[in-house]
């Protein structure tokens, strides 16, 4: 009947409908094979005895083995079954082997990470672990090797990128490692960056936006020794790190933050020691961290752990916990390599010319699809090239005339930080922990700490230079022996705090040492906004007399009153108003309590408003001259980082600023702080009401984008395979969410947690933690996006020591050995 009276219409049914609903049926069946099998028993080489593998009702396995042995393997297998495609998508990216699968175009971002050389530094690395860091590590590899040996359905990527799994080394988890210290940066970027600054603006003014933070130690006196560095190099190493960063949510800089503390159980309601964390990275799908417990006949450890690496990074065993902040460690210095005109592979070193050290490496590239109908794309040939100093960071780009080297603490030859992991899991008092850490050496981070014998603590671990000149700021003449590093700081020269006598340790990525310390660890930090935050309502509770609980801690993770909106708001609201909507504005931020929230007017006045003032105050002294309108262009990324301390100064009139920031560089007239106000606040008005009409709520122009790192720049697999959710919070909030703002995709967060923990000492362990996104990273299944909305809510998950009861547990699978 239908094809009589419709005869168009059947036929395009038939041909078209039909055949695509067929395609995606069985797309769906066979994808669907792909999840992993979570209950019943299968059979493994390489186990000793049975492994038990709980998964509760949020899918959180919880291994029992009768060895430690048999506990990394059963560990390696589950990150197998649910992180394959993200254990091997971030090796390849390690490895400089993108263009493999994803062709020509991955070719700039896979020379840029052989640059860095981090696979040669994860072999040396391995050569010096004991035996018991490398058995653990040939036991997961081993783990993972037996699920990919399997041959299972894969997940879907690698089907749409037509490739398969690589057997799993125990070297690569070492470079998942290294990796992660790229992640924690800040890297080159930070010293080429303001390298960059002095050359545009001056070494006075260039410290008045990014201000030295040692100013007061005499070991770190600014220098200036010449242009040194090639601009236009730097520039492009800046654009590269850009697109590591925005691509493959890698390479590190200040966006990346968190915060830690703890509480000793004098005020808490359990009188056992409170310990929360909330690491912040840049945003992916699916989270990097993987919530697991491990139990062997040793080990009894939960928390986070990164698919790839047989750790707990953050959590907890039966007697200890921890959290991490990344200390934004000045552990890398760019080296200026002065070469031999005649000769290229030769640098000089106090005058005498030196070979360089050279490897020889093939780029193998993916031809473009469908392969049939395109010529195979040839093999590039790269070369590898190490001075005394480091690797040529610069050879990225191609071989230059003054190319720069980085001496980099996780490129050393010695690096013990996965022994050094592996004993915080062991740990079982302060002292063991303390131990684990000295040999610890890369990403340097802070550790907040706390026991069952109610001891609390906050350390900073990590190998920090000490330089025999330079403060680490900017590159120095590689030729010259005084700007070789001495030594590193000792861990007893580091920073620690052992149960203070305030009763709570706290870091927010802001500064961990008094003004008067001797030694540069960091040139980059936080503003204080967030930690000074938590210590205000800790201190409140403890004023109080009001016992902490866990809830209370759940709650201040989320926290999103902003001590920098109530800093600025006062010198916003008393600008000069000139017309109505000025004054309408004004009002709703005279009501505002401060508080940054996705259903608020005015957090996006705020917000917005800060964009357009920031940019005023900073771009029009870096627009570049007529004779260097190129290297103005370069620092271009300058200006939409938000500058709150610098904001702050410019309206308190502060006598330590180096320039009348307000005046505006290429207009007649002299404008003051008021005049750029109101031009921020008529542009933020024209933009609210251009953007959004009726309503100006935050989340109405704020999104959290969660990308899917192999498809972020295909639209409908992006569509299918990443997360977006409204945004409700800002930078310098204890509830951090770092947006950037650009006129594709407006004001996009690229930077928040990405996992909570709130960790109960007491026997009754009522801890909690989470992922932002979920346990899978299978399309299809049921935890792969179950965890965004309860993230967003504070909803923390139960942190147990141990399989959850019979009433909790949704699933239980037997691994067996093969007999």
């Amino acid at each position: 009947m239908l094809m009589r009276s419709h005869p168009i219409l059947s036929r395009f049914i038939i041909w078209i409908v039909l055949p695509i609903i067929i395609v995606l049926c069985a797309g769906y069946a066979f994808l669907y094979q792909s999840l992993p099998q979570k209950a019943g028993t299968i059979h493994l080489k390489g186990l000793s005895a049975t492994v038990k593998v709980t998964r509760d009702e949020h899918s959180i396995p919880h291994i029992s083995a009768t060895t430690d042995h048999d506990a990394f393997f059963a560990l390696g297998y589950i990150h197998a079954q649910e992180r394959l495609w993200q254990m091997t998508h971030k090796r390849r990216l390690a490895e400089g082997r993108l263009s493999e699968v994803m062709g020509i175009d991955a070719l700039p971002m896979d020379q840029y990470m052989r640059a860095y050389t981090l696979v040669p530094a994860a072999q040396s690395a391995m050569k010096h672990l004991d035996e018991t860091a490398l058995e653990v590590l040939r036991v997961y590899a081993a783990g993972v090797n037996a699920w990919i040996s399997e041959g299972n359905t894969l997940p879907a990527e690698f089907y749409i990128l037509d490739t398969e799994p690589e057997p799993w080394k125990p070297v690569d988890s070492i470079l998942m490692m290294k990796l992660m210290s790229l992640n924690l940066g800040p890297n080159h970027s930070a010293e080429t960056e303001f390298d960059l600054l002095v050359k545009e603006v001056g070494l006075a003014k260039a410290n008045d936006i990014i201000p030295n933070e040692n100013k007061n130690n005499p070991a770190a006196t600014d220098y200036y020794e010449g242009e040194l560095a090639d601009s236009e190099v730097e520039a492009r190493l800046i654009g590269l790190n850009d697109r590591l960063q925005d691509e493959f949510k890698s390479g590190g800089e200040i966006a990346v933050g968190s915060n830690a503390w703890a509480v000793s159980g004098k005020y808490t309601e359990s009188n056992f020691p409170l310990l929360a964390g909330d690491p912040h990275l840049l945003t992916e799908m699916p989270s990097v961290w993987y919530l697991a417990n491990i139990k062997g006949d040793r080990i009894n450890v939960t928390g986070a752990t990164f698919a790839g690496v047989p750790l707990v990074f953050m959590g907890r065993n039966e007697s200890v916990s921890w959290g991490v902040t990344n200390m934004f460690p000045d552990a890398l210095d760019l080296y200026v390599e002065r070469t031999n005109p005649l000769n290229p592979n030769q640098y000089e070193v106090d005058g005498e010319w030196v070979d360089m050290e050279i490897e020889e490496q093939t780029i193998h590239i993916k031809s473009a699809s469908p392969a049939f109908l395109n010529k195979p794309v040839p093999s590039v040939q790269w070369q590898v090239r190490r001075t005394r100093n480091g690797p040529l960071i610069s050879d990225a780009i191609g071989q230059v005339d003054s190319p720069l080297a980085i001496r980099w603490t996780p490129l050393d030859e010695v690096d013990k930080s996965f022994e050094s992991f592996l004993g915080m899991n062991y740990a079982d008092n302060l002292e063991s922990f303390e131990s684990a850490l000295r040999e610890y050496k890369a990403p340097a981070v802070n550790i907040i700490y706390a026991d069952v014998e109610n001891n609390i603590a906050q350390f900073a671990a990590g190998k920090i230079p000490v330089r025999k000149k330079g403060n680490g700021r900017r590159p120095v003449p590689g030729w010259n022996s005084n700007y070789q590093w001495e030594r590193y700081l000792s861990f007893d020269e580091m920073p620690h705090k052992i149960n203070p006598e305030e009763g709570y340790v706290i870091n927010a990525n802001n500064k961990n040492h008094p003004d008067d310390y001797p030694h540069i660890i960091l040139n980059l930090e936080s503003p204080p906004y967030r930690a000074d935050r938590i210590e205000d309502v800790v201190q409140e509770f403890i004023a109080s007399g009001k016992k902490i609980s866990v809830q209370d801690f759940i709650d201040l993770q989320g926290d999103s009153e902003s001590l920098q909106v109530k800093e600025l708001l006062p010198h916003i609201l008393s600008l000069p108003v000139k017309n109505a909507k000025h004054k309408a504005a004004i009002e709703k931020l005279k009501a505002w309590d401060h508080v940054i929230a996705g259903d608020s007017e005015a957090s996006a006045l705020y917000q917005v408003w800060m964009k357009h003032f920031n940019q005023l105050l900073i771009s029009d002294d870096l627009k570049g001259s007529a004779l260097h309108e190129r290297r103005g262009n370069a620092i271009q990324t300058v200006p939409p980082r938000l500058r709150p301390l610098l904001i702050k100064q410019v309206f308190l009139k502060s006598p330590d600023l180096n320039n009348d920031w307000c005046d505006q560089v290429n207009t007649d007239v002299h404008e003051t702080c008021d005049d750029l106000g109101l031009i921020a606040l008529d542009a933020t008005l024209e933009e609210l009401d251009r953007l959004i009409g009726m309503t100006h709520d935050w989340e109405d122009i704020n999104e959290l984008y969660l990308p899917h790192l192999a498809f972020r720049d295909i639209p409908l697999l992006d569509s299918i395979f990443s997360r977006t959710i409204e945004g409700n919070s800002d930078r310098f909030s204890v509830n951090r969410a770092d947006w950037r703002y650009s006129e594709a995709v407006g004001y996009r967060v690229i930077s928040t947690a990405g996992y909570r923990q709130v960790i109960d000492l007491s026997p009754e362990n009522n801890s909690g933690y989470i992922n932002s996104s979920g346990q899978s990273e299978h399309l299809l299944s049921d935890h792969y996006d179950d965890n965004i909305t309860p993230f967003k809510d504070l909803q923390l998950r139960p942190l147990r020591l141990g399989a959850p009861s019979r009433s909790q547990a949704e699933l239980i699978l037997h691994l067996e050995p093969v007999k």
